[in-house]
Order: C-alpha cells, then sequence, then structure tokens
C-alpha cells in the first residue's frame, strides 16, 4: 500500500512538473516578448506562437486535474492510491511525450492526438478512482467540493477531448496542411470550464478550514453548469466546427456566448457563496488563501470586462488558472503534507504576481509592459527559489504544518462538520 502511494505521488509530481516546464518556456517567452527582448531566431519564436496551447493544454489540464487528484484524490477517499497506476503512469508518460513534441515541431496535429490519448487515459484514472472508491470501502464519505470540482472536470474533460481529438484525426487522415492553431483556439471553453470547476474546488478547499459553506448548492451549480455547457459545446461544435475560422457567424457565437454566460453566473454564485461562508469566520491570511483570493479578484475582473466590452472572461479565467495552480501548490506542500517552505518569499511571490496581473489588465505603453513582464517573471523566479529551498531541506513543520484552523485533513473534514450540507 505505501508502495501505491509513493508511486501516485510520483505521477502526480511528474505531472505538476509538465505543467511548470510548460508554463517556464510559454511564460519566458512572453515576458520577454513584452520586453522587447524576445530573440528572433532559435526556440524563443516558435514558444511565443505557441504559448496559448502551452498554457491551455499543458499547464492548466496536467495541473488543476491530473495532478493534483492523482495527490489528494486517495487521501480525501480514504485510499492507499489512485485505481489502475499502470494507466496513469501511461497518461503521464504520453502528455511529456506530446509536451516535447510540441516545444520542437510545434502544435502539430500529431503532437495534439498524443496529448488527447495521454488526457483520456488520465481522466479515466481519475474517474475510475472516484467511482471505485464508493465500492471498496463500507463508509461512504460525502466529497468535498474539492472532489466534487475534480469528478466534473474530468467528466468534461472525457466529452471535449474526443472532439478535439477526432479534428486532429480528420486532419491526419485527409493530408490537410491546415495550422491547428484555431482549432486549439476552439477547445477554450472547455479548458474555461475546467478552470472554472477546479478552481472553485481548490478555492472552498482554502476556505474549508475556517469557514462554513453549504456544500450542496456548491455541488449543485458546479453540476448544471458542467452539464449545460459541456452540451452547448458539443453541439456547436459539431454543427459548425472547431476552428474559429470555420464558425459560422451568429450561432457560433450564440454558442460562446452562452457557455460564457453560463460560467461567469456560476462564478458570481461560488463567489458569492464562498464569501458568506467566510464573512463572519475566523479565516486567516494564509498562502493558499492569498491565492484563492487572487483566483476569486481575477475572475471578477473578467466578469466586469465581460458586461463592460463583452471579451474578457475568458483571459481573466486563464490568467486564474494561474492562480489556482498555485493556490493548490501551497496548499499541497504546506498544510495537507505539512512541509516547511519559506512563507517571506511566498508573499512576495504573490505580491509580485498581483502587481503583474494589475498591470495586465491596463493599457500598456512598451515601458509599461516591460514592467509587467519583469514584475512576472520576478514571480516565478521566487516561486522557483521557494520550492528549490522547500524540496532541498525537506522538512517538516514542528506541528506538522498545520496551524489553529488548519489541522483538519482533508478526509477528515466532512465527519467533523467543517464544510456542512
Amino acid at each position: 500500500m505505501n508502495r501505491q502511494a509513493a508511486s501516485g505521488a510520483g505521477v502526480g509530481a511528474g505531472y505538476l512538473l509538465v505543467a511548470a516546464v510548460a508554463g517556464l518556456l510559454g511564460g519566458g517567452a512572453s515576458v520577454l516578448r513584452q520586453a522587447g527582448l524576445l530573440p528572433d531566431r532559435g526556440l524563443w519564436p516558435l514558444l511565443e506562437q505557441i504559448h496559448a496551447p502551452l498554457m491551455l493544454l499543458f499547464v492548466v489540464i496536467p495541473a488543476l486535474v491530473c495532478g493534483f487528484s492523482t495527490l489528494w484524490l486517495p487521501r480525501a477517499l480514504g485510499r492507499a492510491g489512485m485505481a489502475l497506476p499502470a494507466l496513469n503512469y501511461g497518461g503521464l508518460g504520453l502528455v511529456a511525450v506530446s509536451l516535447l513534441m510540441v516545444i520542437t515541431t510545434g502544435a502539430q496535429a500529431p503532437a495534439v492526438l498524443l496529448w488527447c490519448v495521454g488526457i483520456l487515459l488520465s481522466v479515466m484514472v481519475v474517474l475510475a478512482t472516484l467511482f471505485d472508491s464508493r465500492a471498496d470501502t463500507e463508509e461512504k464519505r460525502p466529497f468535498s467540493p474539492f472532489v466534487w470540482g475534480e469528478m466534473l472536470a474530468s467528466a468534461v474533460l472525457l466529452l471535449a477531448v474526443p472532439v478535439l481529438a477526432a479534428f486532429m484525426t480528420h486532419q491526419l487522415l485527409s493530408g490537410a496542411q491546415t495550422d491547428v492553431l484555431p482549432l486549439l483556439d476552439g477547445f477554450a471553453e472547455p479548458v474555461t470550464l475546467v478552470t472554472l470547476l477546479a478552481g472553485f474546488g481548490l478555492v472552498f478547499e482554502t476556505g474549508a478550514r475556517g469557514g462554513r459553506f453549504s456544500e450542496k448548492p456548491v455541488i449543485a451549480i458546479m453540476s448544471v453548469t458542467a452539464a449545460a455547457s459541456s452540451i452547448v459545446w458539443v453541439r456547436g461544435v459539431f454543427a459548425y466546427g472547431l476552428a474559429a475560422t470555420a464558425q459560422q457567424a451568429g450561432s457560433v457565437l450564440h454558442s460562446e456566448s452562452t457557455v460564457l454566460f453560463t460560467s461567469t453566473l456560476a462564478s458570481v454564485l461560488l463567489a458569492g457563496l464562498w464569501m458568506a461562508g467566510t464573512w463572519r469566520s475566523r479565516l486567516s491570511l494564509r498562502i493558499p488563501v492569498l491565492w484563492g483570493l487572487g483566483f476569486l479578484a481575477v475572475v471578477s475582473t473578467g466578469w466586469v470586462a465581460q458586461l463592460l466590452r463583452g471579451e474578457g472572461l475568458h483571459s481573466a479565467l486563464q490568467m486564474g488558472a494561474v492562480y489556482a495552480a498555485f493556490c493548490g501548490l501551497y496548499l499541497w506542500r504546506g498544510e495537507n503534507g505539512g512541509y516547511w517552505y519559506p512563507r517571506p518569499l511566498a508573499l512576495l511571490q504573490f505580491g509580485l504576481m498581483a502587481a503583474a496581473t494589475g498591470l495586465s489588465f491596463l493599457p500598456l505603453s512598451s515601458v509599461g509592459q516591460i514592467w509587467s513582464g519583469g514584475l512576472l517573471g520576478a514571480s516565478l523566479l521566487c516561486f522557483v527559489v521557494t520550492m528549490v529551498m522547500s524540496f532541498t531541506q525537506n522538512r517538516q513543520m514542528p506541528d506538522g504544518g498545520a496551524q489553529p484552523e488548519q489541522a483538519a485533513p482533508v478526509s477528515a473534514r466532512a465527519v467533523e462538520g467543517t464544510v456542512q450540507s
């Protein structure tokens, strides 16, 4: 059992490593472009061109779904490890190989198709673990919002990824040389849903130790949003195609606006439930809570931009995925794992990221873009140094990493009543 748990932790860490490499490469290219220092030759122009696929395919989904599910679900479900460990290893290997292919050759159809197979294997492992947990234990623990978020995000991917794979397969069999980047742009709606579901699951996880939430409305909102948005997206794709250039005006825009409206409404309701649950509670501003608040702030900015200008929620949710990923990383390493990390550096990283995010939402001159890119790069550097120091020393906190309201583990919260239903 210990060997199975250790292997699962290795797979989860592998997914996080894939996301970190893709984020550093794509983010580094973006920072250099904003600073006006991007070289004209070599690998960097290609990385800047495929920045969006790197963030959508290799940062958001491997980190928020595959990585965090593999690391946390066994503990949350009272299991020794994930089901079907061989498939989990296979999914990680295929995703890593596809990342290497994308970096070296660009976002081509074979690399994206390989990514689709790897992600499908991973989400099948997540869903199999969840369903198997209801049969192999006598005590049926209620799922927390985090578990529901991971399950629904995996279900969305299980429905949406085969659609992307079908378009990639058709392109390969037809011998067409069409650019796949517009096709990946059409895949942004499912990634938006994944960010929303997994991100709010993590946000509720950070506040569950100090706040009191009613989990049934949270689960209902997540479920309805996942089901309705997925059906609308798949219907629009099969009717009018995946590429933005092939979409017909009116009906496709209506489909996209429906998904955005549903996501916006769900975000408002979930944020309201979270704030209501933490308003009168003793919720200290721990590092994961700060990143969770940053996620809410960025998504709220997307709401305002969407209402005023008719656009902005997509980019806000993509930036929010970064905040959710850092929230989960610090929650996993510190409070759930009980390991030390330098909190002053973590606070500095959050401050630099918040400043860079604030500048990115403003119309900037070239000098402002340089400042924004520099702050983003400094924030990523702080994170790297923080994690290097934490893993190098690899020492646990004397109290297990838990502060007064942090002591309850994930699997015991539903029993202890921190999350109220």
